[in-house]
């Protein structure tokens, strides 16, 4: 925050008009200055300030206002609001049916459409979304300028295809819809048929393994039903078989199993930890950053763990030697051990050292593809030199404490495994 002794202060990084309503909020507790055109300001500017009680109100908007719930999701995303996020991802997957029509959805990113398909919630049949997946990687070849063909849809969708639970849309439909676009390769063709034939998946090898998810999407209050026949092979307790219990058919050998589907929204407004999200913001501070800039190089600092889609990171700050100097290297770790397998994730990465001084940005550089996997861990770079870093001008040192704050905002696009040979 700011000096009691200090005179006139500018603030250049929020909205003057998002400052004022923060400032009423705060001296009347009056919300009136918050609508869908200034949210995220207001959000941002609460969060930067710590404003509890208006980073609640913002988080609890009501997300049928918005003018654009794909946007609004990753600018939620972006501020580390994931219980924002949340609720405009349970918005997207209760009105899938009406926004993937729209203009809005044809103009998501790659990333979004992987994180949308991804959903167990949708209320949407598999060849709906597929024809709407479709129109989107038309709309990017449009955009692309690339003429709108099979090979073309195929790499506009990229991780997205393998999202589509393909075998879930009835053999007539698939044959019609899908087949006949010739998007698929002819070994992903046969495995969907080959699922169609065998839907129960039996431990046989299989010539063309299915490369597409089998499980359904469930939605609130439905209720999976299954039965399992040739109950007196199967089970071995007799309490099953009881004729006075009830649960057993004797005359056609088998029982019903039922479970129903609850899922609702949290009740808190606290930032919900999911291990398979795609992104995250990484933070660690540098204490007795002075005593760490006389070490000898290659020593190093490492942040606590953040899992993201379902692996583990952390940031590693280490010293390099150069151009006479000592300078501070920022990398981002994937700490993964040989029992997660063989793999590789495509990742955006945003370093940054956070301002320790109002009204000097964050310094900071963005990365677009860096590739993680079991030969290349980690990536980073020589950041800035101590010198620098420790200049009083340049607001990133917190002299009086004796540290600095890093952080790392990354987003996983996708995952690849790789077959041992």
């Amino acid at each position: 925050m700011f000096r009691y002794d200090k005179g006139q202060i500018e603030v250049q990084d929020i909205e003057i008009e998002a400052f004022k309503a923060m400032l009423t909020f705060i001296y009347t507790m009056n919300f009136n200055g918050l609508d869908v055109n200034n949210l995220f300001d207001i959000l941002e500017a609460a969060n930067k300030y710590n404003i509890i009680g208006l980073v609640k109100k913002c988080a609890d908007f009501p997300i049928e206002k918005l003018h654009n719930v794909f946007v609004s999701f990753q600018e939620a995303r972006f501020l580390n609001m994931e219980y924002f996020a949340g609720r405009c991802l349970r918005y997207i997957d209760q009105n899938i049916s009406v926004l993937i029509k729209s203009e809005a959805f044809l103009q998501i990113d790659q990333d979004l459409l992987c994180v949308i398909l991804e959903r167990d919630q949708l209320r949407i049949s598999e060849i709906e979304i597929w024809n709407a997946a479709l129109r989107w990687a038309d709309e990017q070849c449009r955009q692309n300028d690339i003429e709108c063909s099979a090979e073309n849809q195929r790499k506009m969708l990229g991780p997205a295809l393998f999202n589509i639970r393909l075998p879930l849309i009835p053999k007539e439909e698939f044959t019609k819809s899908v087949v006949s676009t010739n998007v698929l390769t002819t070994e992903e063709r046969f495995g969907v048929f080959q699922h169609y034939f065998d839907p129960k998946l039996s431990d046989a090898p299989k010539p063309f393994p299915s490369k597409f998810p089998t499980h359904r999407r469930y939605k609130k209050g439905e209720r999976i039903e299954m039965e399992i026949e040739k109950v007196s092979e199967f089970a071995l307790e007799e309490e099953l078989l009881d004729p006075s219990k009830g649960f057993y058919n004797k005359d056609e050998d088998k029982v019903k199993l039922a479970i129903d589907v609850i899922v609702d929204e949290p009740k808190t407004d606290k930032i919900i930890s999911d291990p398979n999200k795609s992104n995250g913001t990484l933070s660690m501070e540098i204490e007795k950053l002075s005593e760490f800039a006389r070490e000898i190089e290659a020593s190093e600092r490492k942040s606590e763990t953040l899992y993201i889609k379902g692996m583990p990171w952390k940031i590693i700050a280490k010293i390099k030697n150069g151009n006479n100097e000592k300078w501070l290297g920022i990398f981002l770790l994937c700490d993964a051990s040989e029992k997660d397998g063989n793999c590789s994730r495509k990742c955006l990465v945003t370093f940054r050292i956070v301002s320790q001084k109002n009204g000097v940005r964050d310094f900071k550089k963005k990365f677009e593809k860096m590739v993680f996997n079991n030969e290349a861990k980690s990536w980073g770079y020589e950041f800035i030199s101590f010198t620098e870093l420790m200049e009083p001008s340049k607001g990133l040192y917190n002299k009086d404490e004796d540290k600095v704050t890093l952080a790392i905002h990354f987003t996983c696009e996708y995952r690849i495994h790789f077959e041992k040979d």
